[in-house]
């Protein structure tokens, strides 16, 4: 796991963390919030998803307590997700939807949030070298689940070799046949 996609996890822990009770919105936060969202989608369209999550979670800390708030964990999860994102990863993504279901009041996005989440935890099992770095002990040896991932990359990777073995061999066959019909016949 890169530092930059650890420190963008402890940035999400930690402003999730500071996040608690809502308080009715403010009229200035329900009024920025279809501007930020817009400017943050535009981002993402270009493909500058750290800034449309810095966008997102800026907005996030301004008004900590309206709804535009709870709806940037849901978009944060989304642009997290996206496979062009380099800043982005399953893991980042399932704990921005997760805490955007356990958030209290009306939630527009809660059915497409937890598919999300169950997708973005799928993903992050079908990574066998992200499990295999984020899956340890706090004594630094991997647990179980990196033991079991690494155990099936030794044998994805013997099968890999046994077929390129396979692939050499019958490589070396056909050229041997090819010389032999291009070889001149004896009369």
């Amino acid at each position: 796991m890169t530092i930059v996609r650890r420190t963008a996890i402890l940035g999400v822990l930690a402003a999730l963390g500071c996040m608690t009770g809502r308080v009715p919105e403010s009229p200035s936060g329900s009024a920025d919030w279809p501007r930020a969202l817009t400017q943050a989608e535009a981002a993402a369209s270009e493909r500058r998803y750290a800034d449309a999550d810095r966008m997102l979670a800026e907005f996030a800390t301004r008004y900590p307590a309206t709804q535009g708030a709870v709806e940037s964990l849901y978009w944060r999860g989304v642009f997290a997700l996206e496979p062009a994102n380099q800043d982005g990863s399953p893991v980042i993504a399932a704990t921005l939807f997760e805490t955007y279901g356990k958030s209290v009041g009306p939630l527009p996005h809660r059915v497409e949030a937890d598919v999300l989440r169950h997708l973005a935890l799928r993903l992050q099992s079908l990574a066998p070298t992200a499990v295999a770095t984020s899956v340890t002990s706090p004594t630094g040896t991997p647990t179980g689940a990196a033991t079991a991932s690494a155990t099936d990359l030794k044998a994805k990777d013997t099968e890999i070799q046994r077929l390129k073995d396979e692939l050499a061999k019958a490589n070396d066959e056909l050229e041997r046949i090819k010389r032999r019909l291009t070889a001149p016949t004896k009369p």
